[in-house]
């Protein structure tokens, strides 16, 4: 008999965001899911605590829990009952086995409706509801790519965070196989292989960055070029949101200014954030990393300005040639493909010749920028949470599926202790 047509002992593993918060951790209302957390052939009881605590994390947004507490409920039994290893064991073989069991799940895992995990008893215990399965599906059983392309992403960052935390050593989903993470091997040739936003690499950022600072001691123009560089790709911006946007609805133009960044106080420490008009006209405060001032008084310096901004400061935030007036986007993006061209200049000179076409090829794509920083802070370990908001994203889900809202003083540290 085969792993999939095993029956397979199963009893779901989380509750609700509130109940999950409020008293599943402790586990003292749930008896039957202590005992078959004790019950599994491998430490579980860890496991789903760190899990529990992960989870917590995506509680605000219940779109989000959902869909979090679906996948990694599902991954845990599957390792639990059908590897039977832990999460310290769990190597890329067995992402690569639950890949596979993703696709054809067998009889006992799959119900025919949505049940709700829990019940509570009389005796005010929450016990496991009849009939409840991992999977539901009305007929025959079919997964689409983008079930697994979800299953995959959710895993990436719940590993991330478990090494972020020290619980795991490694992501074993850094060498799992891409192949079983397809749907069928239709197209699989012409499958690139990105699961995320298109972005630099480490080296690309750095090369770039060191590129434009020795470019500006050889010509002091190219300040305004580094500034650019460096807010885009730091702040996660859209070079929309440093070019001055009108409103549809009223006929006005917001120009970015200098007094654009301000201070703020947040739990008694003052921080500096940059206000920012995103889609749609939307605020949103982005805190400015520590490593950023240096780039905002070197940049005001070259314009003979005072090291830091004053409260309503008119000065344009990125001036044209003459110094009057803000530039627009057109311009901007002129100036970042410069910047680009510059580098992959400087590729060239030193024998890189492959990647300085790649340099070249990617020159018109401002965005790289943009989730070039916020995919190297998720990697660093910056809350995923706090990006989403800094990015100005409606939900953190949608942050996740292409690269959780906490209290202001953890943000605002994080985004001070952020590298440029």
């Amino acid at each position: 008999m085969s792993d999939r047509d095993a029956v397979v002992d199963l009893h779901p593993l989380f509750d609700t965001a509130k109940r999950l918060i409020e008293s599943q951790i402790a586990l003292d209302d749930y008896p039957s899911l202590r005992q078959y957390l004790e019950s599994r052939p491998v430490p579980a009881l860890s496991d789903w605590q760190i899990s529990a605590q992960y989870l917590t994390e995506y509680a605000s947004s219940s779109g989000t829990f959902s869909r979090f507490r679906g996948e990694i409920q599902r991954f845990l039994l599957y390792l639990w009952n059908i590897s039977e290893r832990s999460l310290a064991e769990c190597t890329s073989d067995d992402i690569n086995g639950y890949m596979r069991f993703l696709k054809e799940p067998g009889p006992c895992w799959i119900g025919e409706d949505p049940i709700h995990s829990f019940k509570t008893e009389g005796s005010g215990f929450r016990v496991a509801k009849e009939n409840w399965r991992p999977f539901v599906s009305r007929g025959q059983y079919v997964i689409r790519q983008e079930t697994l392309d979800a299953a995959t992403r959710a895993l990436h960052v719940y590993f991330r965070t478990l090494v972020t935390r020290k619980y795991l050593d490694r992501s074993p989903m850094v060498s799992a196989r891409k192949a079983d993470q397809k749907a069928s091997r239709e197209n699989f040739e012409d499958d690139n292989g990105e699961e995320t936003a298109p972005r630099l690499t480490d080296w690309q950022w750095g090369y770039l960055k060191e590129s434009l600072l020795a470019a500006c001691e050889e010509d002091d123009q190219y300040e305004r070029h580094l500034f650019v560089i460096i807010t885009m790709k730091t702040l996660y911006l859209r070079v929309s949101e440093l070019a001055p946007q009108t409103n549809e609805l009223t006929g006005e133009t917001y120009a970015p200014t200098m007094g654009a960044f301000r201070q703020k106080v947040v739990s008694g420490h003052r921080y500096w954030h940059i206000k920012i008009l995103g889609k749609g006209m939307k605020e949103r405060y982005i805190p400015l990393p520590a490593g950023y001032i240096y780039y905002l008084k070197r940049f005001r310096r070259w314009r003979a300005l005072p090291p830091l901004p004053e409260k309503g400061e008119q000065v344009p935030m990125i001036p044209r040639k003459s110094g009057t007036g803000q530039v627009g986007k057109r311009s901007l993006e002129r100036i970042i493909k410069e910047a680009y061209l510059l580098a992959a200049e400087r590729m060239e000179k030193e024998g890189h010749e492959d990647d300085a076409r790649e340099m070249e090829q990617v020159a018109d794509h401002t965005h790289y920028l943009r989730h070039t920083g916020a995919s190297m802070d998720i990697e660093a370990g910056r809350p995923i949470r706090h990006v989403s908001e800094d990015l100005g994203h409606e939900s953190v889900a949608f942050t996740e599926s292409i690269y959780i809202s906490s209290d202001s003083t953890e943000r605002y540290l994080t985004g001070l202790q952020r590298k440029v």
